[in-house]
């Protein structure tokens, strides 16, 4: 069976930068590239003609834009709903991996990204979401990836290690501290209260070292791809991975400055445990491309 890369397009610039990012994930993994492109469907109009229109405008946009890709691409055209379209095909190929572009220039793949349909999108997606979000040609070196070291946390960065093989994963834990008005209410000292502290930064290291350790840790039983990638930093050596830890209130816009300041390529959301309430915010505002998904 195929590794396939599924890629919605809409021929808009934002749907040229999700498959020109798949088309490098798969040229890099070996796999194969179904290219997508959906008719929102109109009682006004006939079905037929327009999946016939689709089918021969997706083949001369690729013709014109992506002449040659090194790739093995299969195209796809259907008209009705736009994410249940979509989900439909990612689950009858089998895909393992869907990009889209933040905003496309009709109002449908707008709505994907920003209003309710990104949500079905990926509450109801089986597979992973990239959605690209800025022009810069992909390297994926740095993976940023929020974390609560929760068995689903684990099992997200377990399946995006996959797609981006020899890269180096940043977690990022936010350590929740109780204010000190708070605790004091209930009656803690200064003392008290920065015991209970260091006793929350002391449980936090632990549980970061054990996550390491699991997520360093080689899987006798799984045969691991290999996947020749060419870096421009291949003399410069990183651990595999790392914990930043930090402490305070958890939001998109702490998170997405320390993602900066950590030079991450990618940010990877799971949309499950604590961070989840925020996962939206984070796609929304982020420059970084983003891969989200429900486990």
């Amino acid at each position: 069976m195929k590794n396939r890369i599924a890629v919605a397009t809409d021929f808009s610039q934002n749907s040229m930068m999700a498959l020109t990012k798949a088309i490098y994930l798969a040229k890099t993994l070996k796999y194969t590239l179904d290219v997508v492109h959906i008719v929102e469907y109109s009682i006004f109009r006939d079905p037929k003609k327009d999946k016939r229109a689709g089918k021969e405008a997706l083949s001369k946009f690729l013709n014109e834009h992506f002449p040659s890709t090194e790739v093995e691409i299969q195209q796809f055209c259907y008209v009705g709903a736009l994410h249940k379209k979509l989900n439909s095909h990612i689950r009858d190929r089998e895909c393992r991996l869907l990009c889209i572009g933040a905003a496309g220039e009709s109002q449908h793949l707008t709505a994907v990204l920003l209003g309710s349909t990104t949500k079905k999108i990926v509450k109801n997606s089986p597979i992973p979401v990239l959605v690209a979000k800025n022009e810069s040609v992909p390297d994926y070196l740095n993976i940023f990836s929020p974390t609560d070291f929760s068995d689903i946390s684990f099992e997200f960065v377990k399946t995006i290690e996959k797609f981006f093989v020899g890269a180096n994963f940043i977690f990022y834990h936010m350590i929740n501290r109780p204010f000190e008005l708070r605790l004091g209410h209930y009656g803690a000292n200064e003392d008290q209260i920065s015991k209970y502290n260091t006793k929350l930064e002391t449980k936090a290291k632990a549980r970061s070292q054990e996550f390491l350790n699991h997520f360093n840790k080689k899987d006798k039983n799984q045969t691991q791809e290999k996947v020749q990638i060419d870096k421009k930093d291949k003399n410069q050596t990183q651990e595999k991975a790392q914990i930043v830890l930090d402490s305070g209130i958890l939001s998109y816009a702490r998170l997405l400055s320390v993602a900066d300041s950590k030079n991450a390529s990618v940010i990877a959301l799971p949309t499950s445990g604590k961070i989840s309430f925020f996962a939206l915010d984070v796609l929304q505002n982020s420059h970084l491309d983003v891969v989200i998904w429900k486990v």
